[in-house]
């Protein structure tokens, strides 16, 4: 099977997204296919975009372009559809292509349409939903013209794809909800670095070395992006209410658009470290440290999104509190298997009760969340899906 992949998007050597875009290639091409990867760079003589992939079963073909400011939504579009459409004028010039797998963004449709013309098969991934997150991060409002523009484009994508893969149950309800048939939406879980659980100890942990933590602490992390969908917020004011435990610190590790803003928010809340973005290869180390990981959401964030630390976090079995309200099936799933608690984006007050409760609690059991992650993280069959959904695709 050859296969086509076309990321209008500008390649980011920091996307929490590349481990699992190397792990979907190297499964392809361990399954025997050949890849023809359309790249979006800013310089030509980048590599690190291969993830190490080279030979005879792999080309790239490289589509310059400048990067945008990511908070200006206009010049985004622009130049991301410009490259799509350069994109798709480059898959109509293929031959022999079986298979377009697109990750689908505000931008994805010229490709989507070039392959159809060339009666390629295309199987759409998404990783978030397009206005809806917008409308979530509030950079435009439901409703608006600009939301019915982007809107129309997105549902032509859906409509047009042969197999669409959603990375949540609450995804692809919400999906469905537009009018998408049912049949055609897969769920595959966005999974961790490997196939097993992590068992790292206190004195051989390395971001435990790299700050010195104190071990008689209990600390209650947020690791990630700081932005507008995180609602990192959240993680402020629950500090806030616990100012008089003194053996509670929050740690808020990450970058982002709003780090800024939370940075001014926490000034003077003595129980908050915040700590700079930390390499990929220490995250397994910073969530074993964690008395409690924290992922939370923007109101109904699940329904357009779920944390790419998902998996990474439940591998390492630590106590994990999800603050993006307890009506999503997610949050319903990991309360009913023991794996973590839930409470609304904007109870602070909640969230607050619940890393108490996990700090006074003398024993971690590290089953509840070693299940699930096993149950739907694991990256050596989450990749198989992928492998599958295409293969099935092209037998229809």
């Amino acid at each position: 099977m050859r296969i086509v992949i076309a990321t209008p998007i500008l390649y980011n050597p920091a996307s929490p997204f590349n481990h699992l875009f190397k792990d979907i290639i190297g499964g392809f091409l361990d399954d025997g296919n050949q890849v023809i990867r359309l790249v979006a760079v800013e310089n030509t003589d980048e590599i690190e975009f291969k993830y190490g992939y080279e030979g005879k079963d792999i080309e790239y073909r490289l589509y310059k372009r400048k990067n945008s400011d990511h908070g200006n939504i206009f010049s985004r579009y622009v130049r991301d559809t410009l490259t799509n459409i350069r994109e798709a004028i480059g898959i109509l010039k293929l031959k022999d292509v079986d298979v377009l797998f697109e990750d689908v963004s505000y931008s994805s449709f010229w490709a989507v349409k070039a392959a159809k013309m060339k009666g390629i098969k295309v199987v759409a991934m998404l990783q978030d939903v397009w206005p809806d997150n917008a409308v979530q991060s509030h950079l435009i409002s439901e409703g608006s013209f600009l939301y019915k523009y982007f809107e129309m484009w997105q549902k032509s994508v859906y409509m047009k794809a042969d197999k669409l893969i959603c990375i949540s149950d609450d995804m692809k309800d919400f999906i469905v909800s537009k009018g998408v048939d049912a049949d055609k939406i897969e769920v595959i879980y966005n999974w961790g670095y490997s196939d097993e659980v992590v068992d790292i100890s206190w004195e051989e942990n390395e971001f435990v070395k790299k700050y010195n933590l104190d071990k008689d602490k209990f600390y209650a992390i947020y690791a990630g992006n700081i932005g507008k969908m995180q609602n990192v917020e959240i993680v402020v004011n629950a500090a806030k209410e616990l100012q008089d435990r003194e053996d509670i610190q929050f740690l808020i590790i990450g970058d982002g658009a709003r780090k800024t803003a939370i940075e001014k928010m926490a000034t003077d809340v003595k129980n908050i470290t915040m700590l700079p973005m930390q390499p990929s290869e220490i995250s397994t180390h910073i969530y074993s440290a964690a008395g409690v990981n924290i992922i939370p959401l923007v109101a109904g964030g699940t329904k357009t999104a779920m944390p790419s630390k998902t998996g990474i976090v439940l591998s390492c079995g630590q106590p994990v509190v999800f603050a993006f309200g307890g009506e999503s099936r997610f949050a319903k799933m990991i309360k009913e298997s023991g794996s973590g608690a839930s409470v609304n984006a904007d109870d602070c007050q909640g969230l607050a009760e619940w890393i108490t409760k996990i700090a006074d609690a003398k024993d971690v059991d590290k089953k509840p969340g070693h299940k699930v992650f096993k149950a739907l993280f694991v990256q050596s069959e989450n990749v198989k899906k992928y492998i599958s959904s295409l293969n099935m695709v092209i037998d229809k």
